[in-house]
C-alpha cells in the first residue's frame, strides 16, 4: 500500500499536537506499508534539515516551501475565496510542490490533515483511484468561533469569526468528497455529524507512547512546588491561556503556596509569552526533551479557554505520571472523569483550588496519578491507535 499524508508543518521534531499524533501513526504504518508525507516548509533550512532527518528515519519526507505572503500571491487569492463565500484561509496554505506531488504519484491513500489543506486533492489525476481521508485534527470552525471570543485586536477577531462563519458551512460539505473522514474526539465527531448527517465519520483518538514516556518515580520537592504548562506558544488559545495562568490564577496560588513557580514551556515562544518571564515564572522555548520539566513539575496544568480536537500534552503528563488540573475545554476530546484521573476547573479561583488540592492532598494525588496511567496504557496507546488507522485504510481499498 501507497500512502501519501499531507501536513501543514513537518511533524518533526515532536513540538506539538499535529507533530505528535502525524509522526506516532505513520512510523508505524511504515512498518508495513510505503509512506510518504508532504508537508509545508516554513523555514529555508530549519523546516528542510526536519524534513530530511524523518527521511532519514524511513519517513520520506517532501517539503514544500511557503515563504511569499505578498499581496499577489495570498492576500488577492483570499479575497477571491471570500467573495466567492469560501472560507479566505484557503488560499494561504499552497505549495506548487506539493500540487505537483499529488498529481505525479500514483498513491493508494491520500491522507489530508487538517481542513486548510484540502484543494491539495484537487490535484488528483482525473480518473485516479486513489482513497481520500481527511483527518480533522480539530473542528475548525469551533476553533475559529473560540479563538475569536479571546482575541483583543479588531482585525483578528475578524478575521477569525469570517474564517469560523464560513467554515461552518465548508467543513461538512467538503468533508462529502473524501471517501472517509476522522476525527480526534468524540464530540468533534458529532459537530460534523450535525452539519452533514449520513456522512462516513471514524473517532481515532489521540495517543501516546506508554513505553517511551514511562512513569516517572521521582516525586518533586514539595517544599518548592511547580506548575508545568506545555504548548505551542505561538498559538492563540495557548498564549491566551499562559497569560491567564501568570496574570490571574497564579496570584491566586500565591495567596496559599507563596513559593510556587511556574514553568511555560513549549516552542516558538511570541513576545506577549516571553515577557510573562520573571519573578518565579519561567519561558523555555522550543525545548530538545520536555521530560526534565515534567521531573520538575508537582502539577501539568491546561487552562484554555479555546481551541479543539483534543490535547496530547494531557495524554502525556497522564503517562509520565504527574497530576492534571484543566480547563473543560482543554480536556475536550478525552475521556477522563473529574475527582478519578483529572481536575477540571473553568474560572480562576476553582482552578487555582484545584491546583492546591493537587499538590497538597497525598492521597487524592496519588489516585489521580494512578488511574490517569491506567487509563492512557487501556486507551491511548499509539499502537492500538495505528492498527485502528490501518483498518480504515483497508476497508477502503476492499471496496475499490
Amino acid at each position: 500500500m501507497r500512502i501519501l499524508c499531507l501536513v501543514n508543518v513537518v511533524p518533526y521534531p515532536l513540538y506539538g499536537g499535529v507533530q505528535l499524533r502525524v509522526f506516532h501513526l505513520l512510523r508505524r504504518i511504515a512498518r508495513r506499508h510505503e509512506v510518504t508525507i508532504g508537508c509545508h516548509a516554513w523555514d529555508d533550512e530549519t523546516d528542510f534539515d526536519n524534513a530530511a532527518a524523518l527521511t532519514r528515519k524511513g519517513l520520506r519526507t517532501v517539503p514544500g516551501l511557503i515563504t511569499d505572503w505578498s499581496w499577489k500571491r495570498h492576500t488577492l487569492p483570499a479575497a477571491g475565496h471570500l467573495l466567492h463565500g469560501y472560507p479566505p484561509e484557503l488560499a494561504q496554505y499552497q505549495s506548487p510542490v506539493l500540487h505537483d506531488l499529488v498529481r505525479s504519484e500514483r498513491f493508494d491513500i491520500l491522507q489530508i490533515e487538517e481542513t486548510l489543506l484540502t484543494p491539495y486533492a484537487k490535484s488528483l489525476p482525473p480518473g485516479a483511484k486513489t482513497k481520500t481521508v481527511l483527518t480533522f485534527h480539530n473542528i475548525h470552525f469551533v476553533q475559529g468561533r473560540r479563538i475569536a471570543e479571546i482575541e483583543s485586536g479588531g482585525a483578528r477577531r475578524l478575521w477569525a469569526r469570517t474564517n469560523a462563519r464560513l467554515m461552518r458551512r465548508y467543513e461538512p460539505a467538503i468533508a462529502r468528497r473524501f471517501h472517509r473522514s476522522i476525527t480526534a474526539s468524540e464530540p468533534d465527531r458529532q459537530l460534523l455529524l450535525s452539519g452533514a448527517p449520513g456522512l462516513r465519520v471514524d473517532m481515532i483518538p489521540n495517543g501516546v507512547d506508554t513505553s517511551e514516556m514511562a512513569l516517572l518515580q521521582k516525586i518533586p520537592n514539595e517544599s518548592k512546588p511547580a506548575i508545568l504548562f506545555l504548548g505551542t506558544l505561538s498559538y492563540r488559545p495557548c498564549i491566551d491561556a499562559a497569560v491567564q495562568l501568570v496574570r490571574a490564577i497564579l496570584p491566586l496560588l500565591r495567596r496559599r503556596i507563596p513559593g510556587i513557580q511556574v514553568w511555560i514551556v513549549g516552542r516558538e515562544a511570541t513576545p506577549e509569552v516571553l515577557a510573562l518571564a520573571g519573578d518565579g515564572v519561567f519561558v523555555e522555548s522550543s525545548v530538545p526533551d520536555v521530560r526534565p520539566y515534567y521531573e520538575r513539575a508537582s502539577v501539568a496544568v491546561v487552562p484554555l479557554r479555546a481551541g479543539g480536537g483534543s490535547r496530547l500534552k494531557i495524554l502525556e503528563a497522564m503517562s509520565l505520571g504527574r497530576p492534571v488540573v484543566s480547563t473543560t475545554v482543554g480536556a475536550e476530546g478525552i475521556d477522563v472523569a473529574d475527582g478519578e484521573n483529572i481536575l477540571l476547573a473553568d474560572d480562576d479561583a476553582r482552578f487555582a483550588d484545584a491546583v492546591v488540592r493537587a499538590i497538597s492532598d497525598d492521597a487524592l494525588r496519588h489516585t489521580l496519578v494512578r488511574n490517569a496511567r491506567r487509563l492512557v496504557e487501556v486507551q491511548y496507546d499509539w499502537e492500538a491507535i495505528a492498527a485502528a488507522q490501518l483498518g480504515i485504510y483497508d476497508e477502503l481499498l476492499a471496496t475499490a
